[in-house]
C-alpha cells in the first residue's frame, strides 16, 4: 500500500500473477478480447494482449468448445457465466476457470463486458468417470423437474397450485434453502411476496415482504428492476458496499447464499424469483442459472397466465352479467322449413332475463319450445325471419304487441345458418314520450300563437327568424316577413347597453318607451305614438351549450303604466290630502296582521313609517292602556265574528311622554275565516286641535258665565257700592244745610268728602278695567326711583292709616333705579297698601323692595287677619272680594296684575291666616 492507505497497480498486478490471475474484457463490436499482461503471457499474445473471439475459441478443447460458445453466448444476454474448462497453449493443456463480472453500454450503443481467468492446477469438476455421471443426473434431475412444471402447467387449471408445485420441486435440489416469488407494485413503489416454499427456521418472506418499499433496499431494486440483471452470491461477502444495507437485511435472515433472477411480463419487469440458502455457501453453477432461469421463465408464464384467466373469468362474468342484466332483450331462435324451403317455425335456444322481463314470461318457460306453442302470432314474424335468414341482413323493425299494449324496437340478424338472434327494447316509454312530446309540441305552439305577449326569436347571430301574432300586432306590422332579418344587435330602438349585454350572452330585463316615430326605415308599421314595454332576453342553447337561439319577449304595458299613472296620481293625491288633513289609511288581514298603511296613518298612532304592519296590529304599543285594552278586545270579538266595526277616540303617547287625540275608525271589508282571510280597513286622523279647541270652548264657556256671574255679582255690588257714597253725600249734603255748629258742619264736610273719594275710586277702577279689555291701557315710560315712590307712596297714605296701625318704609334700602311708568307702578303699590288697610287692625304695614338677579321685588307686608290657601290662587282673578263687607269692586288686584304683567313682570302674595299677608310683584333693572 502507498502511504495513503492505497494499493499500487504495481503491488495488484504483483499478487494477480502471483494468484495467476487475470482480467479480460470482451468488445461485441470488434469481436476481441483485450487482457491483462498474466493472460498475455499464458496464451501467448502480442505486446498489445488483444486476442479475436475466433482465435480464442480456437484455444479450447475441442469437446468443450461448442457447449462453452454456446454458455458464453447465453451469459450476455443473461449477465451470467461461469465455467471451467480446458485450452491447449504451447502444446499443454491448462483447464481455466472464466467468470463474467460485469456488462456495459457505451454511447454509441456498443456492448463490452469484463470478467477474469484462473489457472487451476486441480480442476474442481474434471470430468471423471463418477463426478460427470453426477453432473449428468443432476442435469437429468432439472430437465425432469422442468418437464413436470411444463406438465402441470398443462394440466391444471390452478395456476396458483402450479406455481407452489414448481416451488416444492425446486426446493428438492436445495433442502437447506426456500425459495419466493416476489411481485412489484409499480403504481406504489412496493413489492410483495406472492409465493414461498422452503425450509425456515425463523423467517418467513410473506411476513416480511408485504407492501415492502422498493427504495429501502436501493441496490438490489436497481440490479433487478432497473438493470434487470439477476443477482448471484457464493456469499454475502461478495455483496458490494453500496448493497450494505442490503447486506445486513440479507444476514438478518439468515442467508448465507443466494441467485435471484428478474420476473418479466409483457410491460417489463415484473417481480423476481430467488433461492436463499441458509446452511452455508453455495458456489453456483452456469447451469444452476440456466435451470433456475427455466423455472423461473415458467413460473413467469403461469403467473401471466394467472392473470389473463383471472381477466378472462372477469370479462366472461362480465359479459354473463351484461348478457344477463342488459336494458336489451336477446333471443336465439333456430329455424324449421318446409318442403318448399319457406320458414313455416322457429325453435327458442336461449334467452336472456330482460327478455322474459319484457314479455312477461315465467323464468325459461320458451327455452326449448317451438314458437307456433306459445305465440299466437308466430306467423306474422316468419316472413321477416326469413328475409333476415336469405339474404343474410340485419333487419331493423319496430312493432306492437298489441296484447300485452307495449312498443318495440328490434335488431335481427343470423349468427350462423338456420339461427336467428332478436335483440330488442321496450320503446313505450319512449313512444308514449314522443306522443306527450308531440302534444306538448302544438300545446306549445299555441301558446306561442296565442299568448299576449309579443315573441320573437333570434338565431345566433342576433337576425330574426320568427315572431308570433301578437308580436305582428304590436308592432303593427300586415306579415311576418316584413320584418324577418332584422339584426337585434343593430337595432337602435333597444338601449346600447343591453345590445352590449345580450352580445355577452347575458340575461337581461329593461323597461322601454318605445317610439314609432324613430323607426328610421327598419321596418313598416301601420302604428304611431308610443308603447311602454316591459322586454326580457333570454339565451337559448343546445345540449352540448352550444348557443342556437336568442329569445325576446315583450309585454305591452302602456294601458297599465297608463292606469298605474293614474292610479298613483290619485295615490299622491291621497297622500297629501291624509297628510295635510292628517287623515291616515290601512288595509290589513286580521289573522295574519299583514298588510299596508299610508304615512299619515303611521303618524296618526305614532309608530316609525315603514314598521311592518304585523308589529303594529295586535300590539298597539303607543296606545294609552285604557285604550290598548279597548282595541285588543275588539280584534279578538272580530276574529270570534262578534263585532263587525269600531270608531272610538284613542289617546296616542308621543316620543317625548305626551299624548294626543286619534280618531279610529276600524270596519271588516271581507270576513273569511276558514280561508285565512278577514279582510279590514283602517281609517285614523288626529284629533288633537279638535279636543284642544274643545277644552278651550269648554273652558271658555265656563269663565263666560262665571264672568257672567261675576258681572251679575258686580252690577249687584257696584249698585250697592255706588248708591251706598251716593246716598252719603246727598243725606249729608241735605244735613249740611241745616247744621249749626260749625263742627257739626266740618263732620259733614268730611263724610260727604271720604265717599267722594270712594266713589272717585270706584270709577277710576271701572275705567281701569274698561281700559284693558278694550287694550287701550296706556302706560308713559321714564326713568323711575323706586325708594322715592315708596317714600311718597307711604307720606301719601298716612293720613289714611287706621288707628293701631303703624304705617312705615323698610330701613335702609338700597338706591334703585327702573324704567317704567311711575304712575302705574305708584297704584300698584297703593291698592297693595289700601289692602292692607282693611285686613289690618293693629301692627304694621311696611312698604319695601329686594334687589336679585337683574330684578326688584317690591312688597307690602302687613300684619292682618291673613289669607286662606285656597283663596291665594284666586284673589287676583276679577270680581273676587274676599269679605263681602269690605268697601271695593273687587277689581283692584286684578288690575295690578295686568299693569305688572304689561311691563314685563310677575306678582304674586305669601300669606297665613292670624298673622298676615305679603304681596309682591318684580320689575326688571334693564329697560
Amino acid at each position: 500500500m502507498d502511504n495513503n492507505g492505497r494499493f499500487n497497480s504495481g503491488r495488484v498486478q504483483d499478487l494477480l500473477n502471483k494468484a495467476r490471475m487475470g482480467w479480460w474484457e470482451a468488445d461485441f463490436s470488434k469481436k476481441q478480447y483485450v487482457c491483462s499482461d498474466f493472460l498475455r503471457e499464458l496464451l501467448d499474445l502480442g505486446e498489445d494482449g488483444i486476442i479475436s473471439f475466433v482465435d480464442f475459441r480456437k484455444l479450447i478443447r475441442e469437446d468443450y468448445r461448442l457447449r462453452t460458445v454456446n454458455e458464453f453466448r447465453f451469459g450476455k444476454t443473461q449477465n451470467i457465466y461461469d465455467q471451467i474448462y480446458p485450452i491447449e497453449v504451447r502444446g499443454k493443456i491448462v483447464w481455466v476457470r472464466v467468470k463474467l463480472c460485469s456488462k456495459e453500454v457505451d454511447a454509441e450503443g456498443n456492448m463490452k463486458t469484463c470478467g477474469f481467468m484462473e489457472c487451476l492446477d486441480v480442476p474442481e469438476n474434471m470430468d471423471t468417470e463418477e463426478t460427470a455421471m453426477e453432473r449428468v443426473n443432476n442435469l437429468f434431475a432439472q430437465q425432469n423437474s422442468i418437464s413436470r412444471s411444463l406438465l402441470s402447467l398443462l394440466r391444471s387449471g390452478d395456476m396458483s397450485s402450479v406455481i407452489n408445485k414448481i416451488l416444492g420441486d425446486i426446493m428438492q435440489h436445495y433442502p437447506e434453502g426456500c425459495t419466493y416469488i416476489i411481485e412489484y407494485d409499480w403504481e406504489n413503489r412496493t413489492q410483495t411476496c406472492r409465493y414461498e416454499a422452503g425450509n425456515y427456521k425463523s423467517f418467513k418472506k410473506k411476513n416480511y415482504m408485504e407492501k415492502f418499499p422498493m427504495s429501502n433496499i436501493p441496490w438490489w431494486t436497481k440490479q433487478l428492476a432497473g438493470n434487470a440483471s439477476p443477482i448471484i452470491f457464493a456469499s454475502l461477502d461478495e455483496l458490494p458496499e453500496e448493497a450494505s444495507e442490503e447486506k445486513r437485511r440479507l444476514t438478518e435472515q439468515g442467508v448465507k447464499s443466494l441467485i435471484v433472477i428478474p420476473m418479466f411480463s409483457k410491460d417489463g419487469v415484473s417481480g423476481y424469483a430467488g433461492i436463499d440458502i441458509l446452511d452455508k455457501p453455495h458456489v453456483w453453477k452456469n447451469e444452476d442459472y440456466q435451470w433456475f432461469a427455466s423455472m423461473v421463465n415458467i413460473i413467469s408464464i403461469c403467473m401471466e397466465l394467472r392473470k389473463a384467466e383471472d381477466k378472462a373469468q372477469e370479462e366472461k362474468k362480465f359479459l354473463a352479467d351484461l348478457f344477463k342484466h342488459m336494458p336489451v332483450g336477446y333471443v336465439r331462435m333456430k329455424l324449421f322449413y318446409d318442403e318448399e324451403g319457406g320458414v313455416k317455425d322457429y325453435y327458442f335456444l336461449d334467452s336472456n332475463t330482460m327478455a322474459q322481463i319484457l314479455y312477461n314470461t315465467r323464468g325459461n318457460s320458451w327455452i326449448g319450445k317451438y314458437a307456433s306453442e306459445v305465440d299466437a302470432h308466430f306467423v306474422e314474424r316468419l316472413p321477416d325471419l326469413e328475409r333476415v335468414m336469405r339474404n343474410g341482413v340485419v333487419r331493423d323493425i319496430n312493432y306492437h304487441l298489441e296484447e300485452k299494449n307495449k312498443y318495440f324496437h328490434a335488431v335481427m340478424y343470423s349468427p350462423c345458418k338456420d339461427e336467428v338472434v332478436l335483440m330488442f327494447s321496450d320503446m313505450t316509454d319512449t313512444f308514449s314520450a314522443h306522443e306527450a312530446l308531440d302534444r306538448s309540441e302544438r300545446l306549445l305552439r299555441n301558446i306561442y300563437q296565442n299568448i299576449p305577449v309579443g315573441i320573437e326569436l333570434y338565431d345566433k347571430n342576433g337576425n330574426l327568424v320568427d315572431l308570433n301574432d301578437k308580436d305582428l300586432e304590436m308592432f303593427g306590422l300586415a306579415r311576418k316577413e316584413d320584418a324577418l332579418g332584422i339584426n337585434m344587435f343593430e337595432n337602435h330602438l333597444i338601449p346600447e347597453e343591453m345590445r352590449e349585454r345580450m352580445k355577452r350572452r347575458e340575461n337581461v330585463s329593461f323597461s322601454l318607451v318605445y317610439d314609432f316615430s324613430n323607426l328610421n326605415g327598419l321596418y313598416v308599421s301601420k302604428k304611431t305614438g308610443r308603447l311602454n314595454l316591459l322586454t326580457k332576453v333570454t339565451t337559448l342553447y343546445d345540449a352540448q351549450n352550444n348557443l342556437i337561439n336568442y329569445l325576446l319577449i315583450s309585454l305591452d304595458r302602456t294601458e297599465a303604466t297608463e292606469a298605474y299613472n293614474q292610479i298613483q296620481e290619485f295615490k299622491d293625491f291621497f297622500t297629501l290630502v291624509g297628510d295635510y288633513a292628517q287623515v291616515g289609511y290601512a288595509h290589513f288581514n286580521a289573522l295574519t296582521r299583514n298588510g299596508y298603511g299610508l304615512d299619515s296613518w303611521y303618524k296618526n298612532v305614532g309608530e316609525e313609517i315603514g314598521t311592518p304592519l304585523s308589529q303594529i296590529i295586535g300590539v298597539h304599543s303607543h296606545f294609552h292602556p285604557e285604550d290598548r285594552v279597548l282595541m285588543l278586545t275588539f280584534l279578538s270579538d272580530v276574529i270570534a265574528g262578534k263585532r263587525t266595526h269600531l270608531r272610538n277616540d284613542m289617546r296616542i303617547r308621543r316620543a317625548d311622554g305626551h299624548y294626543t287625540w286619534t280618531r279610529v275608525n276600524v270596519l271588516v271589508r271581507d270576513y273569511r275565516p276558514r280561508e285565512g282571510m278577514i279582510e279590514m280597513i283602517c281609517i285614523n286622523y288626529d284629533i288633537t286641535e279638535l279636543k284642544e279647541t274643545e277644552a278651550k270652548l269648554i273652558k271658555a264657556k265656563d269663565k263666560a258665565e262665571e264672568s257672567d256671574r261675576l258681572k251679575s255679582a258686580f252690577l249687584a255690588n257696584m249698585s250697592h257700592e255706588i248708591r251706598t257714597p251716593l246716598n252719603a253725600i246727598v243725606g249729608f249734603s241735605n244735613l249740611l244745610a241745616y247744621a249749626q255748629e260749625e263742627s257739626e258742619r266740618a263732620q259733614y264736610i268730611g263724610i260727604v268728602e271720604e265717599n267722594n273719594e270712594l266713589l272717585l275710586q270706584l270709577i277710576s277702577d271701572i275705567l281701569d278695567l274698561s281700559k284693558i279689555e278694550a287694550g287701550t291701557f296706556e302706560f308713559v315710560y321714564d326713568r323711575v326711583d323706586v325708594r322715592q315712590l315708596c317714600e311718597d307712596v307711604v307720606t301719601s297714605l298716612r293720613v289714611k292709616v287706621p288707628a293701631g296701625v303703624d304705617l312705615c318704609i323698610v330701613p335702609n334700602l338700597p338706591e334703585c333705579w327702573v324704567y317704567s311708568d311711575k304712575n302705574r307702578l305708584r297704584q300698584v303699590i297703593s291698592n297693595f297698601v289700601n289692602n292692607a288697610f282693611k285686613f289690618t287692625t293693629s301692627g304694621e304695614i311696611a312698604v319695601g323692595y329686594t334687589l336679585r338677579d337683574g330684578e326688584v321685588e317690591i312688597s307690602v307686608t302687613d300684619t292682618g287677619v291673613g289669607i286662606e290657601e285656597e283663596k291665594q290662587k284666586q284673589i287676583f282673578d276679577r270680581f273676587v272680594k274676599l269679605n263681602s263687607f269690605a268697601h271695593g269692586t273687587g277689581l283692584g288686584l286684578s288690575i295690578c296684575k295686568s299693569i305688572v304683567e304689561q311691563v314685563g313682570g310677575r306678582i304674586g302674595v305669601n300669606s297665613e291666616p292670624g298673622k298676615g299677608s305679603r304681596f309682591w310683584f318684580t320689575h326688571s333693572l334693564g329697560r
